[in-house]
């Protein structure tokens, strides 16, 4: 249950920093996006058919956390299109990086992922939108479109799933567990949160897998939940991620 497997300078500095959350006015009212992927086909294939469109506009890809957070600081796109998982980068992180240089942007995570953990993550970063990847590439446009109008979407094929759980987390009160976490159990939270496996949760905070898979368990049991994905509901509705 607690277990998951991998899927397959000053002066300039201020004015950058005075000019976030400002959103450049779209070329002749096109919507500006950004792609971001870590497959080159992937990134290529969206940006054909997106730029068929009259009112978008495609500023630029990314295949690396690095790279999207840094064109989103110097393009201030309207919205990125985001891998959930980005090589080593994880995209609910990178999803809470580009919005720190760039709070305008939405963010619509397009993934192959459908795990709730993962999807949470992603929400509570901040993403206005989560969409899996067999979606009807029409969806996708109107995904881009809905999110920069300011509504959010949900895949169909996880809305309801996601729905269920946040509803049974705001159904109860906030457990005792939330205030008692330390600092690691914390930052292992986050991390599944975010969508990590165990192992990849092991290698950052310097324990063995199973030791995770132990504390996680103990941190379950101090929420009174049973699952990775009732954890990160939970640690949602307290306000830990």
């Amino acid at each position: 249950m607690f277990e998951r497997q991998d899927s397959a300078p000053g002066a300039t500095h201020s004015a950058a920093a005075q000019n976030r959350g400002r959103r450049r006015p779209p070329a002749k009212g096109r919507i500006r996006i950004l792609i971001v992927d870590d497959h080159t086909v992937v990134r290529h294939g969206l940006r054909q058919v997106l730029e068929r469109e009259p009112d978008m506009e495609i500023i630029g890809e990314a295949g690396t956390g690095l790279d999207a957070v840094r064109m989103a600081e110097g393009e201030r796109p309207d919205v990125v299109l985001l891998d959930a998982k980005l090589g080593d980068d994880d995209g609910a992180d990178v999803c809470r990086r580009v919005l720190a240089v760039s709070p305008a942007t939405a963010v619509v995570v397009l993934t192959a992922y459908s795990q709730d953990g993962i999807i949470l993550g992603a929400l509570a970063a901040g993403a206005k939108g989560y969409l899996i990847k067999d979606v009807e590439l029409d969806e996708i446009k109107r995904t881009v479109r809905a999110v920069y109008a300011g509504h959010s979407v949900l895949d169909p094929k996880v809305a309801s799933r996601v729905i269920a759980n946040v509803r049974t987390a705001n159904g109860k009160a906030v457990s005792p567990g939330a205030a008692v976490l330390s600092e690691r159990d914390l930052a292992i939270v986050r991390y599944v949160a975010a969508g990590l496996t165990n192992k990849a949760i092991a290698a950052r905070v310097h324990l063995s897998p199973h030791t995770i898979k132990d504390r996680l368990e103990k941190i379950a049991a101090g929420f009174g939940v049973r699952s990775r994905t009732e954890i990160v509901a939970e640690a949602i509705r307290a306000g830990l991620v």
